[in-house]
């Protein structure tokens, strides 16, 4: 258990780490580059981290240093296994990759990945006689080809679909197609692939009903800069709005991303701010999102939403159940924790507007977003306990020594826990005042009307009492020695002042 505090408030300066969305697809893309592609301002979280290895993997060569990569050119080589860990951009994005080397490969991943649904893949494997292994849960076993070709896919279950195709058929002999049986959801990450291909010099024409992806296309630039991520901006961005005090930096307008969206969301809510994304002015409504096309906004917009007026709504969350937790219940679960007034309706979140926060004891859910939000919900708790922090390093491993530069305090877990026993032996000793306060008043009765001190029925029944319901085996002997040695002081008080 680690505590997490602010005392006064956040203030100072945050450069926004890269975006994910896009250092995975420059990954990729340079991957398929004849000479050296230099890729600018990224980190090593663990989802880069794994798209990293399952290249390397497959023969793709890099330099790394802290802040850049180099891609070298290389050939795909014949590998039998990889390994996305819990990365779901990684796990879609390698699987046609896998299938440009006609050999049998497979990929597993863990914990919640090991349930994230494949079946636009497992569609195409059938319709192309693709063979593979799969039982609805990782590993994935497949061997085939890739070839020029036109492709269906539905557009209503993941874009990382659509994405990891558009990525790779453009270096295919021939000419292809993708077209969507669907209507297309998530359609920014598409245009993040498209807009960022074009970047790359690889050109993919949107058509009606889907895209045309020439074949024999090459890499054309040298060097690509990643720009900063929005959807790890908005938890900063939200700290403002409940009133830290931040300058952003690093991020791009307009934007690659569809997760930028978190700046018109909070103007809706009433918050203005300026060119340093700090608050200049509030005019706060209620309001109703609809998160479709922006799933990773829900934990935070969620605690946003509790400062607002009346009743606000975050709708459209069917796709929650399939993220690192089933974030519609885990965001349910962190608002509920500190106060909030939240229910579930359907796929949407109804939050009311909240004044008396508490601090929460936290299940993060092995959840980055949760995370993070918990960190950011202690502007308004003062005081928060959260189960673990590590999950962090799937996307921005700098969060918590970010948010203690800021002015934060996180405990180690030793720290935590002795602080959680010295509050609880301060309820200890309020509870013993309270107690013997009660015993003088026993006292004065008794002698009063002249009774004794012990009475054996009244004790045989505290005991029993307490110790009734008390369902910890191992330590029910410890309790009822306590429970017998308060008893014991009590008596020894009481015969010592009998007057």
């Amino acid at each position: 258990m680690h505590k997490i505090e602010i005392l006064n408030n956040l203030k100072g300066e945050v450069v926004i780490p890269p975006s994910k969305s896009v250092l995975h697809r420059a990954l990729i893309l340079a991957s398929f580059s004849e000479h050296n592609v230099v890729i600018n301002n990224v980190n090593y979280s663990l989802d880069i981290k794994a798209t990293l290895n399952c290249l390397e993997s497959l023969g793709i060569n890099f330099i790394k240093r802290k802040d850049s990569i180099t891609v070298i050119p290389s050939k795909f080589k014949k590998i039998s296994d990889l390994d996305a860990n819990e990365s779901g951009s990684t796990l879609r994005f390698m699987i046609p990759l896998m299938l440009l080397l006609d050999e049998e490969i497979s990929i597993t991943g863990h914990n919640e990945l090991k349930k994230r649904p494949l079946d636009a893949y497992i569609e195409l494997f059938k319709e192309f006689n693709i063979k593979y292994e799969y039982d609805g849960l990782l590993p994935l076993k497949i061997k085939g080809k890739l070839e020029p070709n036109t492709y269906h896919l539905k557009g209503d279950k993941s874009s990382q679909f659509i994405s990891g195709l558009l990525m790779v058929l453009p270096f295919l002999d021939g000419d292809s197609k993708v077209l969507l049986t669907t209507k297309l959801e998530s359609k920014q990450y598409v245009d993040i692939t498209i807009k960022e291909a074009r970047e790359f010099g690889i050109l993919i024409e949107e058509i009606d009903g889907g895209y045309f992806i020439k074949g024999k296309q090459k890499v054309k630039i040298n060097s690509y800069t990643v720009e900063g991520d929005y959807s790890q901006a908005a938890f900063f961005l939200v700290a403002n709005c409940l009133g830290a005090d931040l300058k952003l930096k690093g991020l791009k307008r307009p934007s690659l991303q569809g997760d930028e969206k978190i700046l018109y969301f909070l103007e809706q809510a009433g918050f203005y701010l300026n060119s340093d994304y700090k608050v200049i002015r509030k005019d706060l409504k209620s309001v109703c999102f609809s998160l479709k096309e922006n799933p990773d906004l829900a934990p935070i917009l969620g605690l946003l939403l509790s400062t607002l007026p009346s009743e606000s709504r975050l709708i459209d969350l069917e796709r929650l159940a399939y993220k690192e937790s089933n974030r519609l219940l885990s965001t349910y679960e962190l608002l509920k924790q500190i106060g909030v007034d939240v229910r579930i309706e359907d796929a949407s979140l109804v939050i009311k507007h909240t004044t008396n926060y508490k601090e929460g004891f936290i299940d993060t859910f092995n959840d980055h977003r949760i995370v993070m939000t918990s960190f950011i919900s202690t502007l308004l708790t003062k005081t928060n306990y959260i189960n673990e922090y590590s999950p962090v390093n799937k996307s921005f491993p700098d969060f918590v020594s970010v948010f203690t530069d800021l002015g934060g305090l996180v405990y180690s877990s030793l720290d935590s826990a002795r602080l959680l026993i010295n509050e609880a032996d301060l309820e200890l000793k309020e509870a013993f005042l309270k107690r013997f306060k009660c015993i003088k008043e026993v006292l004065n009765y008794k002698i009063k009307n002249k009774l004794p001190v012990y009475d054996e029925k009244r004790e045989k029944e505290v005991i029993e009492r307490n110790m009734t319901n008390f369902n910890d085996e191992i330590l029910s002997k410890y309790y009822l020695e306590f429970i017998e040695f308060l008893l014991k002081i009590s008596k020894e008080y009481q015969s010592e002042n009998y007057e």
